[in-house]
């Protein structure tokens, strides 16, 4: 993730500031338009509000936006199968059906040369029967040869072949001796626009996805789970963010589930073929848990007869016997093309072909949103997007899920727009294990928070899998039961469209017990900002701690709790804290938004476990604007609302000086600002000053004259004098006038006088009356209004905020 913004500069910003700008708000510098005065920067790891956030608090910027996207659409390319027809149908349907060209529009946003090839772009590892690394349909124009080195779709240095008993896995290859691995990985990764390379070429549709064979079955086109697993291992070693994976069987084993669970942990998502059996009978890998399972469609948009049906997560083109699925096949005789005289393309169809489709689409999701495999979710949000932005191919009520389409058709298009269709329901899959084995027959029960309802459901797969299906949005507390053992996730979030994916319960995973050694939580932070917070725990119980087995350091909340994200901090992958151990929990969190002061706390949790466990680190942290300006400063809601409204910015955005007094220029500033609506609305003043004192190159000089052409400000006899302190009355004057539209505005005092120290015949009496009126002001504890002490910044801020009915 990397956000970006263009930045105003203010006039008079020297270069070596500009340059160094971007460095000082830990973003980087892309590029500049001096001539605009106008920065285009970057940061890491940040969305583009968070890079808005760090700029706009600065002194040195006039204003901040997003850098937004121009696409120009793309030709079509010219695979020739693209433009094909066959029976009135275009011989590609599936790039038709699923609006490729809108989605490559989007993402890449072109067709690359071979010398343009990215080489970063998202793998996916292709577990099936090999590839033809010889077939042109695999090299982009201007390529020497299919590998990503040499301008072509796939990484052959990396590819491997895990067949048991054959040493053939220590060198990479993976010739593809059956087919079916060339007709999905082409589907995926073909080249797209290279029909002058290819001759008779498809255009892929996950283009431009770097393409990882891995094969797992010979010209028989059976594996096992033992070459399955290791292949899936080895996939997410080399940092694939899809792994596809081209077979299908009706048995469950844990060492196949182990791998899938080893995969998923480090962020990747396994796509896999529901099965051609036309029932519910489970087939694995796509019922494992953890295993983002495809059914298939027709090119009319109908799910396909024979696509099994069961725990669906969505579907993908498959094609039926009127009209199959037509990809590349090997320049070479295999098992399914026996002749090799024929064209090295043919038509197939089946869920597999569906769940390569589905695989494109993920791809060219982890491409768009520039997903990298670092916080162990990616396969979670790639999840819950592609079945978001789905198109309903079966009539639910809420948008919800049904067991033969899963959440719909996998939609590219929407999917990079991030355009969901209408939901209002989702669900939750997940599994339950007692002491490492399916705990089949577990009650599983959902809760939603602040409601008397729940829903229970029972797992009943082989691998002790279970589905909460087309329930509200919103919040839920789960439990699960078996044999006298339990389990709970404090808190799981259903959101509409989609399934919460990985909500796993460990039933009876031994007792649980912590002790907080030190926690470093600050107790200040920026609206919006940066909060580090480290936290070491000692495991005092009897269990190891794992990340697999759901131990975390989660925020507690409670009635003042603020949403602090992440909310909870994981074990390192592969990190495990025996007893008597400890673990170091460090984050870097953003702050609320919202100013205030709030109850920061966090504590042990085994999701699916035991639940909490071990005391709370807590403190209490106050978010304000400006670091000098805690929570319970008497005026920091003025302050906060006058820094809201844009009449305030402190000094190097971040320091706001509230007991410094005010001087007249300041004064005008402040006043200026709230009667113009903010900085923007203060024009740039006449050609002549008004003032000898204010030139034109004052820096408060639009403000004075802002002010003194509304009968705010008079000046004295020989100027301005803008570095003048302002006491008390001379700012009921500023401020009353403001207020009424200028001396003849304000109307005579009372009969008597409010406050004993301003007397019915002292000078500012009627302006002073005036505000008290208002409500500006109340004077001090005291009784008196002391019209002599100098007014200080704060002070300042409490009579705009209140003058001017700033929300507080």
């Amino acid at each position: 993730m990397r956000g970006q913004a263009l930045v105003r500069l203010r006039r008079g910003v020297g270069e070596e500031r500009r340059g160094n700008f971007a460095a000082e708000h830990e973003l980087a510098r892309l590029a500049s338009l001096p001539a605009l005065g106008i920065e285009l920067v970057e940061g890491a790891g940040l969305t583009t509000e968070g890079v808005l956030g760090r700029v706009r608090g600065s002194p040195e910027v006039e204003w901040a936006e997003p850098n937004p996207a121009c696409r120009v659409a793309l030709a079509e390319p010219d695979d020739p199968a693209y433009h094909e027809t066959i029976g009135g149908m275009p011989v590609q349907w599936p790039a038709y059906q699923l609006h490729a060209l809108e989605a490559w529009s989007r993402y890449p946003g072109c067709f690359f040369e071979a010398a343009q090839r990215p080489q970063d772009a998202p793998i996916v590892a292709l577990v099936d029967t090999g590839i033809d690394e010889t077939h042109p349909d695999f090299m982009n124009p201007g390529a020497t040869g299919a590998d990503v080195g040499a301008g072509g779709q796939l990484m052959l240095s990396a590819a491997r072949t895990f067949l048991s008993g054959q040493p053939s896995d220590l060198s990479p290859t993976a010739r593809d001796e059956h087919g079916h691995g060339t007709h999905l990985g082409a589907l995926v990764a073909a080249g797209t626009n290279n029909g002058v390379t290819a001759g008779d070429g498809i255009a892929g549709i996950g283009y431009p996805a770097r393409l990882l064979p891995l094969k797992v079955a010979g010209a028989e086109g059976v594996t096992t789970h033992a070459d399955l697993a290791r292949a899936i291992v080895y996939a997410a070693d080399q940092g694939a963010s899809i792994v596809l994976v081209g077979a299908a069987g009706p048995t469950w084993s844990r060492t196949l589930q182990e791998a899938v669970d080893y995969a998923w942990e480090r962020g990747c998502l396994l796509i896999a073929p529901m099965g051609n059996y036309q029932d519910s009978t489970p087939q694995f890998p796509a019922s494992c848990p953890h295993v983002f399972a495809a059914g298939a469609a027709t090119a009319w948009g109908e799910v396909a007869g024979y696509s099994g049906r069961g725990q669906v997560a969505l579907a993908g083109p498959g094609g039926d016997e009127a009209l199959g699925v037509y990809s590349a096949l090997p320049t070479y005789a295999c098992t399914l093309r026996t002749d090799p005289t024929s064209v090295d393309y043919g038509w197939l169809m089946g869920t597999s072909q569906a769940a390569a489709h589905v695989a494109a689409a993920a791809a060219l999701y982890a491409g768009a949103a520039d997903l990298g495999l670092e916080t162990g979710d990616e396969s979670g949000v790639i999840w819950r997007a592609l079945q978001q932005t789905a198109d309903s191919l079966v009539a639910t009520e809420g948008g919800g899920w049904d067991d033969e389409s899963g959440y719909g058709l996998v939609a590219p298009a929407a999917l990079l727009a991030g355009e969901p269709r209408a939901a209002s329901v989702g669900g939750i899959v997940g599994r339950a294990v007692r002491g490492g084995s399916p705990a089949l027959g577990a009650v599983v029960t959902a809760a939603r928070d602040g409601s008397e309802g729940v829903v229970t459901t029972t797992s009943v797969w082989p691998a002790g899998a279970y589905r909460i299906a087309n329930i509200e949005v919103g919040s839920y507390r789960l439990t699960a039961e078996a044999e006298g053992k339990s389990g709970v996730w404090e808190q799981v979030w259903v959101l509409a469209g989609c399934d919460a994916p990985g909500v796993d319960f460990r039933l009876g995973s031994g007792s649980a017990d912590a002790a907080m050694v030190s926690a470093e939580i600050p107790r200040a932070a920026l609206r919006g900002g940066r909060l580090d917070i480290r936290v070491v725990v000692a495991n005092t119980g009897e269990a190891t701690w794992r990340r697999r087995d759901g131990h975390q350091l989660v925020q507690v909340t409670s009635e003042l709790a603020a949403r602090f994200e992440p909310d909870h901090v994981n074990l390192g992958l592969g990190e495990e804290v025996a007893p008597g151990g400890t673990a170091v929990f460090a984050a870097s969190l953003r702050a609320p938004e919202r100013w205030g002061l709030y109850w920061a706390a966090w504590r042990m949790c085994q999701e699916g476990g035991v639940g909490w466990f071990g005391p709370t680190a807590g403190e209490s942290v106050s978010v304000t604007s400006f670091w000098d300006v805690p929570a319970d400063h008497w005026a920091v809601a003025a302050i906060e609302a006058a820094k809201d409204a844009g009449i305030v910015r402190g000094y190097g955005g971040d320091v706001y000086r509230p007991a410094e007094a005010v001087s007249r220029d300041q004064m005008a500033v402040y006043i200026a600002r709230a009667l113009a609506g903010g900085d923007d609305g203060v024009p740039a003043g006449p050609e002549e000053p008004s003032f000898a004192d204010v030139a034109t190159d004052h820096w408060a000089y639009r403000y004075v004259e802002y002010v003194h052409a509304r009968d705010i400000v008079r000046g004295y006899w020989d100027g301005y004098h803008p570095g003048e302190l302002v006491n008390r009355a001379q700012m009921a004057v500023f401020m009353a006038r403001a207020m009424a539209g200028g001396d003849a505005g304000v109307p005579e005092g009372p009969g008597e006088a409010s406050f004993p120290d301003v007397g019915t015949d002292f000078w500012a009496f009627k302006y002073v009356e005036y505000i008290r009126a208002e409500g500006v002001t109340q004077g001090y504890p005291d009784g008196r209004y002391h019209p002599e002490v100098t007014c200080t910044r704060d002070q300042m801020a409490v009579y705009v905020a209140r003058g001017f009915r700033l929300p507080m």
